[in-house]
């Protein structure tokens, strides 16, 4: 049976889990601990990239401070950078999921906000550690996202404090929050062969997992892991 990389978040993996066993979804757990599980990414069909705690912010230019001086793990991003440059030159279909969303858009040299409360005076952090943050999403017309969902606009979970700013080269905006901040990117050229989807809700923290912003989004990345 045919697998998909998952890259372990640093918490709540069994959230990502419960969601794909849900869909019958083979999975290899590709852990940032182990070196040699970079290697693992050769027996998948496509890499999901998890959420969690922040990307280093010197890797996009920006930097860290005080407050939050120790709190990024750099070998968690050394090693998912890596896992993604490998997917994208085997050609193998990406999903980003929140951090993941993120740490795409920094590959391609683009950068984040570093707190949206802050800098934005928005909040979009989960209510607690159980329960997620709900808020309504738009999707851009004409984008790979939005003949995914089907729906111009829908209710997804939020518990981030950071996102996409400057969109990366090569990449494009495809969904806003009402607010204004960056829910999804995705390749500007549209007749790239190459699948990435790039979300900053999570598909897996849904209560419903037929949710079309869940099942969808699984749905057509699958599909694309059956071409690679």
């Amino acid at each position: 049976m045919q697998k998909i990389g998952i890259s372990k978040p640093n918490k709540s993996l069994e959230r990502y889990l419960d969601w794909l066993n849900y869909f019958n979804v083979a999975y290899e757990i590709l852990d940032w601990n182990k070196k040699e599980d970079l290697t693992k990414i050769n027996d998948c069909k496509g890499l999901i990239l998890t959420g969690g705690v922040d990307i280093y912010p010197e890797i996009y230019c920006d930097w860290e401070t005080d407050k939050e001086r120790g709190n990024f793990i750099p070998e968690r991003d050394g090693f998912e950078l890596k896992l993604l440059e490998q997917a994208i030159e085997k050609n193998l279909p990406v999903l980003g999921i929140c951090r993941g969303c993120q740490l795409i858009n920094v590959y391609y040299k683009g950068n984040l906000i570093y707190d949206i409360e802050s800098i934005r005076n928005v909040n979009h952090n989960k209510i607690s550690e159980e329960e997620p943050r709900m808020h309504e999403v738009n999707i851009y017309e004409g984008t790979i996202l939005k003949n995914i969902i089907g729906l111009e606009n829908g209710i997804v979970t939020s518990t981030h404090h950071q996102s996409v700013d400057r969109v990366g080269e090569g990449l494009a905006v495809n969904a806003k929050s009402s607010d204004g901040i960056v829910e999804g990117i995705e390749y500007l050229n549209k007749s790239s062969n190459h699948f990435l989807l790039g979300i900053q809700w999570h598909p897996e923290k849904f209560s419903d997992f037929n949710n079309p912003f869940s099942k969808n989004i699984l749905y057509k990345f699958v599909e694309e892991t059956l071409k690679s």
